[in-house]
């Protein structure tokens, strides 16, 4: 053992180790385990400590959705709240990242744009939300104004709760329009559950705020105050006229007490009314130390020499540094107060003065225009296919008594302005409802165009001897056969009063001459303004009815019936197919060429059973012709319900014609212009018979092709054909709802010559020589 002892002494002093008893090496053990131990509790606490509590990871996950990116900006949907928490509203926030040098639009967008569109479908426990709007920045440039955000920016939404004890599921689409040197439309998708509660049952008002809440808050409170008792406040809103260069401007006046006088910021004056008009920047006009009001003055652009905004009522937007107000006002003709300067207290005492009879005046004028414009109608390009059923009843009346030929025609004109009647409840209802609104935007709608050319082929294949269309009376209606048991003339007032509604209908695709006007007004104004004109309109399409009506005899003066009224009725029968073609045609661009084919196959295969049908003397067989030619016509009806509508083409579609087009681009026509270009502006559509008429006998003519494919010259086309939130925001800006829109824009008339909706050669070259300066142009 002493040995042994001292041979591992040895073997420990040479090579620096330990030789341990057994006891002593298990305790050496223990101790390293230990420290191993403690080392590995440390490291898991570090790692422990870095990774975010369970509850912050779900709200994260909760409380946002994934991010949509695009070149131009990214954007997600975040909630303010984790969970419901038996609330009846949650907040949301649209956020929005956008790359420099691009921009979204504010709830009034301007002299162009339009701003986020909401669409809560598939939602399940929630209303739709509405944005509450943080005050936008002014954007200015070659003389548009528009506003909207930059950089990031979050819309504040509320939302309803349905049931507050449930979760919340929310699908939210969004259609946006962002804009930099070119405007892009684009959708977004998003989805985001929210709990009805917290898992671990926290309550309270603190509970369940997510960690966007602050980010949010920031941005709804840059939202305008409405109320009483504000920081600031709009005193006085009048219209007045002031000097501008050579010409009186008619202006704004806007007082406002409460504003800082000494903040270095500009004041912004927004304002938004039911006419389009455009609203410049606001100038200081005066300041009244001992009532602290400042007064602004703001140009008004776009208004007609007829037109007032005296009595309108407007929302003004006020924004002074992070301070933001907006009241509701009405335009007034002149000061409340004494505050203002005697040249513009005269102006506008000139203007209450006279502004009710200048009210009176234009409602009487602009409804003699609507009544002009209706009976100039009858003989606009569209409507020649309805001239042949009003030929046909006047050939028919003017062989039966003189009151049953009364009564027909009265039936027709009650049938039209019925219609109108109808054309102005359905605008004002989707006025109300916030959606866009126009004449003959119905045939921008696949359904309406299905069921037009459905009604037209059978016109057709009624005027060829195929079947007869009696009225309402045949659908089985007690009272309406003991109505037509007592016509004398053996027709029924049902189908004289049809085919005055199917006027109205196929006349809507045109414009005719101070037809514009009277709609634009009619549609800018109150829903007063929508019947008086429509009315009015009406009644003028009505006046040839209304004159047969009053003197039978004119009728009498056409050829007696015989048979050369079935040569004549297949000759219209010919026409009335045509419009049919044309009407498919413009289906065709709704939902593709496909779906157009199906529903003319469909329709053509109707018309051959039904003429199997005329031929068969067998009457069970007449009974399965029917039946056949019946589905044939439902066949007509669904198909486009199975077509894919095509992408839409953002090139021009008139690019193999004969004139350059260029696509329609708003924002691009003031760049033009500062170059010293001459722009043409042309919005058509494939369903307007008087835009094809412009183009085929005016704009691509031969004489016209040198003025108008000049160097300094450009041509700019919108297809309205298809539904278009900035044609439609476009055409609303100078006053109009419905096409054909032609304006011509150059250095001298920045702000656009209108032209008619009927075109003349000599009136586009005048027109092209006023806006860029030119003189030599030659008069064809």
């Amino acid at each position: 053992m002493a040995q042994g002892s001292r041979l591992c002494h040895i073997h420990e002093m040479e090579h620096h180790r330990s030789c341990r008893a057994p006891k002593d090496v298990k305790r050496l053990h223990d101790q390293k385990e230990a420290t191993v131990i403690r080392s590995l509790f440390l490291a898991l606490g570090l790692v422990i400590a870095t990774i975010p509590p369970f509850g912050a990871g779900a709200s994260a996950q909760t409380a946002a959705s994934n991010w949509v990116d695009e070149d131009f900006a990214s954007l997600r949907l975040i909630s303010a709240r984790d969970a419901i928490n038996g609330r009846d509203e949650i907040r949301l926030g649209l956020e929005f990242e956008l790359k420099p040098d691009w921009k979204i639009y504010w709830r009034s967008a301007g002299d162009a744009g339009f701003p986020p569109q909401l669409d809560w479908t598939g939602s399940t426990n929630i209303g739709d939300g509405q944005i509450r709007w943080p005050a936008p920045h002014r954007f200015s440039i070659f003389g548009l104004e528009t506003f909207g955000y930059k950089d990031h920016i979050i819309l504040p939404i509320d939302v309803p709760v349905t049931d507050p004890a449930q979760a919340a599921h929310i699908e939210l689409d969004v259609d946006y329009l962002v804009c930099s040197d070119v405007c892009i439309p684009a959708q977004a998708n998003f989805t985001l559950d929210i709990p009805a509660s917290l898992s671990d049952g926290a309550n309270g008002d603190t509970a369940g705020i997510s960690r966007f809440a602050h980010d949010i808050e920031k941005f709804a409170s840059r939202v305008p105050l409405r109320g009483d008792n504000l920081p600031m406040s709009v005193t006085d809103i009048w219209q007045s006229t002031a000097q501008s260069g050579e010409n009186d401007q008619t202006v704004l006046n806007v007082a406002i007490t409460g504003l800082d006088q000494t903040a270095s910021d500009p004041v912004e004056i927004l304002i938004e009314g039911n006419v389009r008009l455009g609203f410049g920047v606001p100038v200081p006009t005066a300041t009244d130390d001992a009532t602290g009001t400042q007064q602004f003055r703001i140009p008004i652009y776009g208004l007609k020499d007829d037109q007032t905004t005296i009595g309108d009522d407007v929302i003004v937007t006020v924004i002074a540094g992070p301070l933001a107000i907006e009241q509701d006002r009405q335009i007034a003709a002149a000061p409340s107060g004494t505050s203002s300067t005697s040249s513009t207290t005269s102006s506008s005492s000139s203007n209450a003065t006279s502004s009710p009879s200048i009210a009176t005046t234009s409602l009487w004028l602009l409804g003699a225009l609507a009544l002009l414009g209706g009976f100039i109608l009858n003989f606009m390009p569209c409507v020649l296919p309805v001239l042949s059923l009003k030929v046909m009843s006047a050939m028919k009346a003017q062989g039966s008594e003189r009151s049953a030929t009364r009564r027909g025609f009265l039936a027709s004109a009650a049938g039209i302005i019925t219609s109108f009647w109808l054309i102005a409840a359905v605008l004002i209802a989707i006025k109300l409802a916030g959606g866009t609104i126009g004449w003959g935007i119905q045939f921008q709608q696949p359904l309406f165009l299905t069921v037009m050319t459905i009604i037209v082929a059978l016109f057709a294949f009624n005027m060829w001897g195929l079947f007869e269309i009696n009225g309402p009376a045949e659908l089985g209606n007690a009272a309406n056969d003991t109505i037509t048991a007592r016509e004398k003339s053996g027709h029924h007032l049902g189908g004289h009063f049809l085919t005055g509604m199917f006027a109205t209908l196929l006349a809507t695709p045109c414009s005719a001459p101070f037809l514009g006007t009277a709609v634009g007004f009619a549609l800018a104004g109150s829903s007063f303004d929508i019947f008086w004109i429509f009315t009015l309109l009406g009644i003028g399409l009505a006046v040839p009815y209304l004159a047969i009506a009053a003197r039978p005899e004119i009728a009498r003066l056409l050829p007696k019936p015989g048979r050369w009224m079935g040569f004549v009725k297949g000759i219209l029968g010919v026409a009335l197919a045509g419009t049919a073609i044309w009407l498919l045609s413009v289906l065709a661009v709704q939902i593709g060429m496909a779906g157009a084919i199906a529903v003319g196959i469909a329709l053509v295969m109707a018309g051959i059973l039904l003429f199997a049908r005329h031929r068969s003397t067998v009457q069970k067989r007449k009974y399965v012709f029917t039946a056949l030619a019946t589905l044939g016509v439902l066949a007509a009806l669904f198909a486009p319900g199975f077509s894919k509508a095509p992408l839409k083409n953002t090139t021009s579609r008139t690019s193999t014609e004969t004139l350059p087009w260029r696509p329609f681009a708003p924002d691009e026509i003031a760049r033009h212009v500062a170059d010293g270009k001459t722009v043409l502006v042309d919005i058509t559509a494939e369903w307007c018979v008087t835009c094809q008429v412009n183009k085929k006998l005016v704009l691509e003519t031969d004489d016209m092709t040198a003025a108008l494919t000049a160097d300094d010259v450009i041509l700019m086309q919108g297809d309205w054909t298809r539904p278009d939130p900035v044609i439609s925001q476009y055409l609303a800006g100078y006053g109009r709802y419905g096409i054909p829109f032609n304006a011509v824009f150059g250095p001298k008339a920045p702000d656009g010559v209108l032209l008619s909706e009927l075109l003349g050669k000599q009136e586009v070259l005048d027109a092209i020589a006023r806006a860029s300066g030119g003189t030599d142009l030659v008069k064809k």
